[in-house]
């Protein structure tokens, strides 16, 4: 599991270990079908993005791929990621999908996923990249339960929080908009929870950015899910939750 530092409540920036941990599986049933974190993940999807690869989906056009290779590098210098380095560099600097010098990464992602330096330098980058960055935003709106947090954890890793339409923080205004205010603002969290999913599942169906466009309208289940976990009540995030979509079938204990 991730590193992040606990607070003197025992809270991972707002998430008892439990609820991040429910919070990571559910992010997991939506990427790659199973609670189990798939470190050996990669798949081209076409999507605009390169190569995606690892528990969260790192791509080769982002940033964050780049980011577990050098960190698992400055462990392990001789690994047989370290040649793409430069490659994975001229991707994120021209914002790239281009996957035609990538002969080869996706095997060498595989066999580095056996490497707990490799699974390790995953987990720092997702909760660098990620978690952190959404319990930020989290905190700036005001959420207070574990759901909301769970959703905006979700949403960070699917849309990024990027300045594009498509980003958690254009997501975070339009919701405002909407729904009137924050709830740090008075706005009642449940409330602004609805509003942010159907939000979420509109921009999810009909994307700014054309390339994401059929995989992202695949995805509006996820957002089901989670409008079927508000109306349960289970705000809090408790165990288990049973997933039932017609394209994801699993439980978080």
């Amino acid at each position: 599991m991730s590193n992040t530092t606990k607070t003197e409540s025992g809270h991972l920036h707002g998430l008892t270990p439990d609820q991040k941990r429910r919070a990571e599986q559910l992010t997991s049933i939506f990427e790659n079908d199973t609670t189990e974190l798939q470190y050996a993940y990669t798949e081209d999807l076409h999507d605009g993005r390169g190569i995606t690869a690892g528990r969260a989906g790192f791509t080769t056009r982002d940033g964050d791929a780049l980011q577990v290779v050098e960190i698992y590098t400055k462990k392990l210098p001789q690994n047989n990621l370290a040649k793409f380095l430069p490659e994975l560099k001229r991707l994120k600097t021209e914002n790239s999908g281009d996957t035609s010098h990538l002969r080869g990464y996706a095997d060498e992602w595989k066999k580095a996923a056996h490497d707990p330096a490799f699974r390790a330098a995953q987990d720092q980058v997702v909760d660098q990249q990620y978690y952190e960055p959404s319990a930020k935003y989290a905190d700036e709106v005001g959420l207070k339960t574990a759901l909301a947090r769970a959703v905006l954890y979700d949403s960070i890793v699917q849309h990024g929080d990027g300045d594009d339409p498509d980003g958690l923080p254009a997501l975070l205004k339009r919701t405002e908009k909407a729904v009137g205010g924050t709830p740090k603002r008075g706005i009642d969290e449940k409330k602004w929870l609805e509003g942010f999913l159907k939000i979420r599942r509109e921009d999810l169906e009909n994307p700014h950015a054309k390339d994401t466009q059929k995989a992202w309208r695949e995805s509006v289940d996820r957002v089901d899910e989670f409008s079927r976990i508000a109306k349960s009540g289970n705000y809090d995030l408790h165990g288990p939750i049973k997933v039932d979509t017609p394209q994801h079938h699993a439980s978080v204990a």
